[in-house]
């Protein structure tokens, strides 16, 4: 269920946050930790709870690429990204970005090499809005880790004018791929046990 924007809202507003909006409230106590949500397009939208299985696979996914590239790069586990010129602040599950400071803002588009969502409940919006969001900010390789279909669905090739993504290749539990950013990759190493509670 989608959060009421009215509740957060002043009379009078069109409902449409912007980011200063958006941080204005979380800094003011309207929008609290308790309120699990991020901003899409202008939307309060709640986030989906996370189930074991999640919360395994992204434990995976950051254990992973510090095995690979160490320090490197900076990796961020459910934390938002900023992206003001379409009034989003979305919060991937993962996403590796420039290796910096970010305790005064957050990862730009710019700075991102890699964004992941961990799917189960959230499919439908992984595939739909977050697809549209992430080519519109020119996301070069955006993952769903599929975990009802036990695959990783890899979109390449953002064309933001029409806010899809020119290549989308889905690989299963018992393929590989070659990743732009992260080279060879076996599916089967990102995903968690199957018969996990």
């Amino acid at each position: 269920m989608t959060k009421s924007i009215e509740a957060h809202s002043d009379p009078g507003w069109d409902f449409y946050w912007t980011l200063e909006r958006y941080h204005h409230a979380i800094e003011h106590g309207t929008l609290t930790e308790d309120d699990k949500v991020e901003l899409l397009y202008g939307k309060i939208v709640d986030l989906m709870p996370a189930g074991t299985l999640h919360e395994e696979c992204v434990s995976i996914l950051s254990a992973f690429f510090q095995d690979k590239f160490g320090k490197e790069f900076r990796y961020r586990e459910e934390k938002s990204i900023a992206i003001p010129d379409l009034a989003s602040e979305p919060e991937p599950d993962f996403v590796v970005v420039v290796k910096k400071s970010y305790s005064k803002e957050r990862p730009a588009p710019g700075e991102v090499h890699l964004v992941v969502e961990v799917a189960n409940s959230s499919l439908q919006k992984d595939r739909t809005v977050k697809v549209e969001l992430y080519a519109e900010a020119k996301l070069s390789e955006y993952w769903i880790i599929n975990l009802l279909n036990r695959q990783i669905e890899v979109h390449l090739n953002p064309q933001p004018e029409q806010k899809l993504y020119g290549s989308i290749t889905h690989y299963g539990e018992s393929d590989s791929f070659v990743s732009p950013f992260a080279g060879e990759i076996i599916v089967a190493d990102l995903l968690p046990d199957e018969d996990q509670s």
